[in-house]
């Protein structure tokens, strides 16, 4: 095992990126000529994204305090910086692609929310917001926190939305090439702030029971997209989850 977590900073910086360089022209003159289905399944997708990543970015600031040494609270520092830049990404889909109405971020997240299930808003403005707070007050919490963060959200939720959302692009009747770019951008950095997770879960001593909460909330977490991403993907979603966990040393009896 690498000691410590500088390599996962010195990873970042490496795969920086910048989400006004994507060119979004060919992307706006294809929108209107996409059947009413496609429209409506990419609008959901990105509505989930927008609100889980508004979210997540305003999450880390809790997990950098109770970061353990220096190495983990930069390696924190650099993923919060990617989550907002994500955020930003989604948002700018939302405005210039598929012509969200609002007059800034938190105006175009209100109508978004109207696109995605109760659940998925639950989990990422409830309850992660929640485990936050909570790891603000406790900072021993940290491992769990991260499990709910890193193994659950983005190893689970996240990863099953890109992918669908990969998928459908692939499948559209006019390419949206800049949203493409930016989601295989996106899903780039969120393999390392797995592998980060993954690393801080696989350092600590987790018993049966926070074992099996892991798993359960990994299955129960990936249902939140609705109808938007399929049995089959929420099924791989699930096994990667397991798999993930496996590797990390955890048991499950």
């Amino acid at each position: 095992m690498i000691a410590g977590y500088a390599h996962f900073v010195q990873l970042a910086e490496s795969l920086q990126w910048d989400e006004t360089d994507l060119d979004l022209t060919a992307d706006r003159a294809a929108w209107p000529e996409l059947t009413d289905d496609e429209q409506a399944t990419v609008r959901g997708l990105i509505a989930g994204f927008v609100i889980a990543e508004t979210s997540v970015a305003g999450q880390l600031g809790s997990y950098q305090a109770a970061a353990r040494d220096d190495s983990m609270e930069a390696t924190f520092r650099a993923q919060a910086r990617d989550e907002a830049r994500h955020a930003r990404f989604f948002d700018l889909v939302a405005a210039e692609v598929l012509g969200v109405p609002g007059a800034n971020p938190a105006q175009r997240q209100d109508v978004l929310r109207g696109y995605v299930s109760s659940e998925l808003v639950d989990l990422f403005e409830h309850r992660l917001p929640a485990t936050a707070r909570q790891l603000a007050e406790d900072h021993t919490s940290l491992t769990g926190a991260v499990g709910l963060y890193h193994m659950v959200i983005e190893g689970v939720v996240l990863l099953a939305g890109q992918q669908a959302m990969l998928d459908t692009l692939g499948g559209l009747s006019r390419e949206l090439p800049g949203v493409r770019k930016g989601m295989e951008l996106v899903l780039r950095d969120e393999r390392w702030h797995i592998g980060f997770g993954s690393r801080v879960v696989q350092g600590a001593e987790l018993g049966a029971e926070q074992a099996d909460g892991l798993l359960e909330q990994g299955e129960t977490a990936a249902k939140v997209w609705g109808d938007l991403i399929s049995s089959d993907a929420i099924e791989s979603a699930v096994r990667q989850h397991r798999r993930r966990l496996k590797a990390a040393g955890i048991k499950f009896w």
